[in-house]
Formats: C-alpha cells, structure tokens, sequence
C-alpha cells in the first residue's frame, strides 16, 4: 500500500511537470528579487484554465476603487512618484497576463518569477525596458513583456528620467 502512494506521488510531482529551465540558480537574480520584494508586493499572473489555480482562493490586496481624481493630468512637478508608476503598471496588468497565457498554452513555460526594469523618459514613454526572468529564459515571454511595456505611457514629469523595477510571479497549472 505504501508503495503505491508513493508511486503515485513521485507521478504526480514528476509526471505532471511541464519543462522548467535547466538553468542554474541565479544569485543576483534572487538578490535583487529579495531587495524588491521589501518593498514592493509582486504581482501574481495564474493560469485560471483549470479552475481556481495553484494558490487556490486566494484573495490578494488589489487597488483601491478610482473615483477619477488619482489619475494625473497634464505634467507632474519633480519626480514620478512610485505609486503612480505602479498604478499604470497595474492598468497593464492585462498585457502581462495575455503573454504568460500565450507561452503556457504553447507548452513553453511553467512557474517562476520575472523583474521588470523600467526606464520612463520626462515625457511619459518608456524608454528601454530589461526583463530578467531566468526561469524563462528558453521561452519568448520576456520579449512580450518589453514589447508590451515599451507602449506604456506614464504621466509627464519635470524630474527624470525615472528607473524603476517591478516583481512578478508566474504560478502556472
């Protein structure tokens, strides 16, 4: 009997498991994830295909209701603020979703994390964006984060330009 859940076990953990990067750890990366994450709560992308995901029913915090008066207009003085950048990031949630959701339906990805590095010019346009995602390195996924972040347009500033960087978790099915 004991052989036979363990058997079933060791399928399920092997088995069921789509291709993960045969990469090494990568110590920068977690560096830079652990500094992040102080003070910044990632974003959660999930596969939904197959009901309720791997963290179940969940609920994370999300923004508040808008009533119209946090989105800025026209040009902020000084720097952009840190909750706005993360406030247009979030409007973009979408995008960040329909790439994960298109490389795990090709098969390609499983979990992992990604860092986003923005570089947000005065005038609102990002300027270049740096993925570094080592869990999927094999796959086009961080070459649809850039594209797709690269269109994000962010409030004009008078201070900048602006770097920023913004963690993200994959949980895949």
């Amino acid at each position: 009997m004991n052989r036979i859940v363990i058997s079933l076990a060791l399928f399920a953990l092997v088995g069921c498991k789509k291709e993960e990067s045969t990469s090494k750890p990568n110590p920068e990366f977690e560096k830079k994830w652990a500094e992040l994450e102080k003070n910044a709560d990632p974003a959660f992308i999930e596969n939904q295909a197959g009901g309720a995901g791997l963290l179940g029913e969940v609920r994370r915090s999300i923004d508040p209701p808008s009533d119209g008066k946090s989105a800025m207009v026209g040009e902020l003085k000084g720097e952009l603020p840190d909750p706005e950048v993360v406030r247009v990031i979030r409007a973009n949630l979408p995008e960040v979703k329909a790439c994960y959701r298109l490389e795990e339906h090709n098969a390609a990805v499983g979990s992992g994390k990604a860092i986003v590095t923005l570089s947000i010019d005065r005038t609102g346009t990002v300027s270049s964006v740096q993925v570094d995602a080592p869990a999927f390195s094999f796959s086009k996924l961080p070459a649809c984060l850039s594209q797709h972040a690269r269109a994000w347009t962010f409030p004009r500033f008078t201070q900048g330009p602006k770097m920023f960087s913004y963690p993200f978790v994959f949980v895949g099915g």
